[in-house]
Parts: C-alpha cells; structure tokens; sequence
C-alpha cells in the first residue's frame, strides 16, 4: 500500500527560504550571549562583534558544518535498548508552570505532578518518548541545579521509554548538565558508552529573533562537547518577533536553527566528534493581535510546523514539530 504525503513546500520554496536564511545570517547574524560561543565561531571562520555579541555566518561555514550533522538515530530507553521503529515518533511535551485540578483550578505544578506526567506517559503504548512537561515549582528558585537533577532522576525511573526534554531546566551555567551527564552515565556503565546510545539531550529555546541567551548556549556545549545530541526548539511568532508573513516567519525560524546546528557541530567537532545528532524544532505560531496573545491548535500553526518538519528533512536533520 502506498503512503500519503502532505507536502506544502516545492523544492523551489525551500531553496528560497534557504538563500533567505543564509543572507540573514551573512548580514544580520545572531546573537549568542555567551564569550566561549563567540570564540568558537571565531575560530571556524565567523565574523564575530564582540561589543553586541553578534555572530555572522558565511554560506561556506553552514555548508561544511551541516555536512557533519549526523540523521536521525534508533531511540532507546533508559535500559539502553531499542524502541520499536517508526517514521514519526511521538512524546509528550512541554514545561508548563501550572496544573488544573478536577475541580477546575489551577495551581502551582509540583514535583509529584511532573511523577505523574511521566507515569502517564511511560505507560502509554503510543507514547515513544517520556517528557515530564511541567516544572516542579515547589523546589526553591535558589536550588535550579537541584531541580535539574530531581527531573532527570524522575525521568530516568521511567524505564520503558527514551528520555525526552533539553537538559537540566533552570540554573545559570552548565553544572546541571554535567551532573545529568554523569547520572546517565552512571546507568549506561561508563561515558563511553553512553557516547554510543545517547539518552538525554541538551540544548533549549532561542529568543527569537535569533538570540541564544546564555544558558542555552553553556547546556549546547556541555552536550556537544561531550558527544550527546543537542536539540532546539524555535518558537518565532508571526506578527511579534518574526514577520506577519508565514514565509517571512518560516526565513527568521529556519535562520535559528542553521545557527543552532553550525554551533553544535562546531563545538563537536573541536571536542574530536566527527558530528552528532542535532535536532531542528518548531512550535512556532501567530500573534493574536486582538488578544495579544500567542494561540495554539490555529491552522497557522500547524502550516508552520510542517512546513519546519519539511526544512528540516532538507538538511537531513531530524525534527521535532508541535502537534497541538
């Protein structure tokens, strides 16, 4: 039996949005808020203002650096073995602050909310990757590391399933990385060999319009450094920090994530990988300009994110879009 494809973008659409892409980063650049960044690119070829922190990427520095990005890998769950293949894998997502209880009101979301999201989704044959998908906001603002760990050891209980989420959240530098790192080490029995079935990821948002605030880029590079995937979710808004236009929208999000993938790679590669798993996200949508707010479930929305999914196939780059 054949399959049925949705495809929006012609070959020469993607083209476009590329070279558009390309002439943002050459002319515009993005700014990555963090000095050991800047000397990365520096060094592989970028042109760097130190004063606005701003890095601009030359066509030939994206071109060899999206050559080492390494496609899509086989998941596998916190025992380290295989989950059953698919095309499209599904998880659960998100890091929401609150819950709303069944008598209607919303609260606070706790660390025995986050237990039960994962519960939930760890028992759920449909579901392939456990994310927790709300913060634990009764560990103190103070203890950022420590709610880091709580999360990936609540992830990790949860053995049936491949790990989800970006790293440690919360913290001002990389510590809560390296500690995840070494507690998924510990599991797999040595860095090595969890350098060979990676099970958490590092990584973050951007600010659009092509800003990556400090901690992101220190949770990239104790990722990348260390061989494991990096992942990126890019949420420009059309109509607030990225064009009205769909196509406008789609050139400023597609000039995020070839930053984001060019910055893993770099920083893998001087660490003596010869590429890793980077994956390209979207969760982009529109302004309400009656409401000022962002919507989701709008048919703007998912225009945008297969449209991203698609990009992201271009580049050989695995993908992760907003199904909502």
């Amino acid at each position: 039996m054949g399959k049925l494809k949705l495809q929006l973008l012609s070959r020469g659409d993607i083209e476009r949005i590329h070279a558009a892409s390309i002439n943002v980063l050459e002319t515009t650049g993005a700014q990555f808020i963090n000095n050991n960044a800047l000397d990365f690119f520096e060094k592989y070829g970028c042109t760097v203002d130190r004063k606005k922190m701003v890095v601009r990427i030359p066509e030939a520095v994206v071109i060899e650096f999206m050559k080492k990005a390494k496609p899509k890998e086989a998941y596998v769950n916190r025992n380290f073995k295989p989950i059953p293949k698919r095309e499209v894998y599904f998880m659960t997502f998100g890091e929401g602050t609150f819950m709303t209880d069944r008598d209607g009101v919303a609260r606070p979301s706790t660390y025995k909310d986050q237990e039960k999201v994962l519960i939930v989704g760890n028992a759920l044959p449909a579901v392939d990757v456990a994310h927790g998908a709300v913060a634990a906001r009764d560990i103190p603002p103070w203890r950022t590391n420590f709610e880091g760990t709580v999360r990936d050891w609540n992830l990790l209980s949860n053995p049936n399933k491949t790990i989800g989420g970006f790293g440690p959240p919360g913290g001002d530098d990389d510590e809560s990385m390296a500690v995840s790192i070494e507690l998924c080490a510990i599991l797999a029995g040595g860095k090595e060999k969890l350098m060979k079935n990676p099970i958490i990821t590092g990584g973050g948002c951007p600010t659009s319009p092509l800003v990556w605030p400090n901690i992101i880029c220190k949770r990239m590079m104790q990722a990348a450094k260390n061989g494991m995937r990096t992942v990126t979710i890019g949420m420009a808004t059309s109509g607030s920090m990225a064009p009205m236009s769909l196509a406008g929208t789609l050139v400023v999000h597609n000039a995020e994530m070839l930053s984001f993938e060019v910055f893993s790679q770099i920083v893998a590669h001087a660490a003596g990988f010869n590429g890793i798993v980077a994956s390209m996200g979207c969760s982009s949508s529109i302004l309400d300009v009656r409401k000022g707010y962002y919507p989701v479930g709008n048919p703007e929305m998912a225009l945008l994110n297969a449209a991203a999914a698609e990009l992201a196939q271009y580049y050989n780059c695995p993908n992760i879009s907003a199904g909502a």
